[in-house]
């Protein structure tokens, strides 16, 4: 207790004694305040974090870049680029011969398509290359390892390689457009392709929306985790 004008005030917090004896009850929950406002303060930075892996996930705007910087104008390969569906990559059902590419397929190889799909959420082990499917996926290696579910039209997309970027998972379904590539090639995660396709334009399901799912690989700790970064390559980033 201490004093303050002749009065004398308990340390419960709850009570406070006067000098002819009474006793005045102070409002409950007042030491809360307290308790309340570091609360506040300690989720503060992860909102903020929550608020930019959701921004980080989202397609460039259209619009102008920040900075003043003029924008590129939307891409638009509707033209340019040949759709194709991956359901019609082979032949089916499958004959004796097994897995044949249908003739669809054959046609459009070597040449300029787009392809709807969604990113497997699976860091690959070449910082340059992701999976995409029809479907979302997710491929845990650790659990599975090659045992997977991961369907025979799974896509490689080949991307231009930026030193210490990696693709990234992205949420919402993407449209790749790009040269096909079809044939049998044994990956470096010791997997068989069937169909690869050397990423030109990424955009959003729209189809004018670029997106970039490339990142340091500094922000992507699942990667790090699984050991798809080097030391080497960490210590290059950092020194940078």
């Amino acid at each position: 207790p201490h004093r303050r004008g002749g009065n004398i005030v308990a340390a419960e917090g709850l009570r406070m004694s006067g000098s002819c004896g009474n006793t005045v009850k102070l409002p409950h929950g007042r030491g809360l305040y307290p308790m309340k406002s570091k609360f506040l303060v300690a989720l503060i930075p992860v909102v903020l974090l929550s608020v930019s892996a959701w921004r980080f996930s989202q397609p460039l705007p259209a619009g102008p870049l920040p900075g003043g910087a003029p924008a590129a104008p939307a891409f638009d390969g509707q033209h340019a680029y040949a759709p194709f569906d991956l359901e019609r990559l082979f032949v089916l059902p499958a004959g004796p011969k097994g897995l044949e590419y249908s003739k669809e397929a054959r046609l459009l190889g070597g040449k300029n398509v787009r392809i709807t799909g969604s990113m497997v959420r699976h860091p690959h082990d070449d910082a340059a290359v992701f999976l995409m499917t029809p479907q979302p996926m997710t491929l845990n290696m650790q659990e599975y390892g090659l045992a997977d579910d991961l369907p025979p039209n799974a896509v490689h997309v080949i991307l231009p390689v930026l030193p210490g970027m990696a693709p990234d998972w992205v949420r919402q379904p993407i449209v790749v457009h790009g040269r096909l590539e079809l044939g049998s090639r044994a990956e470096m995660d010791g997997r068989v392709s069937h169909i690869r396709l050397f990423a030109e334009q990424i955009t959003a399901a729209d189809g004018r929306n670029l997106i970039e799912p490339r990142r340091s690989v500094l922000l992507q700790p699942a990667r790090i985790k699984a050991g798809k970064v080097s030391l080497n390559t960490l210590s290059a980033i950092s020194a940078e």
